[in-house]
């Protein structure tokens, strides 16, 4: 993912670095798991050693770090803290939970609800009723838009110049991804715009079969969709195609109907 930082220009006087270096910092977790020194901090963003021993030191008093037994670091609950408004007014998610419990049961998979978040999705929601899965997300997992079914659900969502701005900026930002989206993302959106859902058959992970839909847009114009992440041997390509994907379909009719009677 770019640095935070990166999204800006840094000559523009209205941008304030230093928060932005200290958001790369936090956001280095996001692909780095487990403790992290200055030293590795300062490796992954770029940052001088000084300024990431300054930012460290002031996150972590005021509670977006902690300190393992070892003395690296680790995020504190003030991020959790942070997060907590953003989530609490989903009420989506507490909406949909007893569906989305039924269609993982449905599947033997994991079952969650997305938004995007720059060139990734962002996962705002998640439920599964087995962890004997190759893969377990949680609650803020990150990951990019173009290999996964949740993400064409999510762009299918876009305005056309929306669209266009996310090619344009896939271009800019993750050239060896461009090929990719033409090629495949891009009709696999017009094809989720057809049929109400979108596929994806172990692009992400070999080992994964996605299927997805998408909800809908807030009134502030966030984007909402709803995926599972199935294990490949559960069910083949044609079955994922042909029974998982209207399915997940009405599920998706589903949660609108809830969100708009509630």
């Amino acid at each position: 993912m770019a640095a935070l930082s990166s999204l800006e220009p840094q000559t523009d006087p209205s941008f304030a670095t230093t928060l932005a270096h200290g958001l790369d910092l936090l956001a280095t977790f996001r692909n780095h798991a487990g403790p992290l020194s200055n030293a590795e901090l300062a490796e992954y963003t770029g940052l001088s050693r000084p300024t990431v021993s300054r930012l460290t030191y002031t996150l972590e008093q005021l509670g977006y770090l902690r300190r393992d037994a070892k003395g690296r670091f680790v995020p504190g609950l003030g991020v959790l803290a942070a997060a907590y408004p953003v989530l609490s007014q989903l009420k989506v998610r507490q909406l949909a939970r007893p569906l989305m419990r039924d269609f993982a049961a449905y599947t033997g998979g994991t079952v969650s609800i997305a938004m995007p978040f720059g060139l990734d999705f962002i996962y705002v929601e998640t439920l599964r009723t087995t962890d004997a899965v190759p893969h377990v997300p949680d609650v803020g997992f990150v990951s990019s838009l173009a290999p996964t079914a949740v993400g064409r659900a999510l762009l299918s969502l876009f305005t056309k110049d929306e669209r266009d701005a996310y090619v344009a900026r896939v271009k800019a930002e993750r050239p060896e991804e461009l090929d990719y989206v033409e090629r495949r993302t891009l009709p696999d959106i017009e094809l989720c715009n057809e049929r109400g859902f979108a596929v994806s058959l172990g692009e992400w992970r070999r080992e994964i079969f996605g299927v997805a839909a998408p909800l809908y847009r807030t009134p502030t114009g966030e984007c909402l969709s709803v995926n599972c992440g199935i294990p490949s041997f559960r069910f083949s390509a044609e079955q994922i195609e042909r029974e998982c994907g209207p399915r997940i379909l009405g599920l998706a009719r589903s949660i609108r109907s809830l969100v708009a009677n509630s």
